[in-house]
């Protein structure tokens, strides 16, 4: 059965045909909006010299709520015989754990964490936007800092005025992260300590009531982790947890593979 996996991320468009366990190939191409998925799908197809293949699994960043990725369903349905549309964090825990129990952590511009139990039951928490939610993420940093005007004026960050009127307000705000995290300064390591209370405070609120084994497995997911520092204090703040790395890429994960 020839399954087509999909990551739609917000700069690339990664596919992956496989055939059960075998991959029969891989491509990339630049991220679309999920309205122009298809579009750019058939275009693949067409260069593959396919029709149709038998089930297709997408997953992707900002398709909304379920109305959209029921409409996005339907537009995928002459491409394949089955159609899944799942959001980036689903595939990112496939990625990282299969359909196994864990506990993925996602900070990047947003913040959410998504964990499985044992039993298959799911829960999450967070991933509610800039505007409810979101907390400790990329945007949260960036919309804290440019508040705190001492801290403003030590990194030498946009005034709220400038990122209010930004193209992109809150890709704005959240690209200011990475020079906070990695600022020496009590006033910056605190905002760090802060944001890594709150990102902690997902995971743990995620897990609850769900079956899961000790130590429990977790999976760090999204840019902001790159800063070690973010990192060793969001771990410090679980307590003993088992990391676990992703196995596959995500278009691979929603593969089958």
């Amino acid at each position: 059965m020839t399954h087509l996996g999909v990551d739609l991320g917000a700069t690339w468009l990664r596919v992956c045909l496989a055939d059960g366990k075998k991959t029969l190939w891989s491509e990339r191409a630049h991220a679309t909006a999920w309205r122009d998925a298809p579009a750019a799908l058939k275009s693949i197809f067409k260069r593959r010299g396919l029709r149709r293949v038998d089930a297709m699994t997408l997953g992707g960043t900002r398709l909304g709520g379920k109305e959209s990725r029921a409409a996005l369903t339907k537009l995928l349905s002459p491409l394949a015989g089955r159609v899944e549309v799942l959001t980036d964090f689903e595939i990112a825990h496939r990625a990282a754990f299969g359909d196994g129990p864990g506990v993925l952590l996602v900070a990047s511009t947003g913040s959410i964490a998504f964990a499985r139990g044992r039993t298959g039951a799911t829960r999450r928490a967070g991933g509610l936007g800039p505007l409810l939610g979101d907390e400790g993420s990329g945007f949260w940093i960036g919309r804290t800092a440019s508040r705190d005007a001492a801290l403003r004026r030590e990194l030498r960050l946009p005034e709220p005025l400038a990122l209010a009127h930004a193209s992109d307000p809150v890709r704005a705000t959240a690209a200011l992260a990475p020079k906070i995290l990695n600022a020496r300064s009590a006033r910056a390591r605190r905002l760090r300590d802060a944001a890594a209370a709150q990102l902690a405070a997902l995971a743990v609120s995620a897990r609850r009531t769900l079956d899961l084994p000790r130590p429990i497995p977790l999976a760090l997911h999204g840019s902001l982790f790159k800063n070690s520092g973010l990192r060793k204090a969001v771990l410090r703040r679980l307590g003993r947890v088992r990391l676990v790395a992703p196995r596959v890429r995500a278009e691979r994960a929603a593969a089958g593979l």
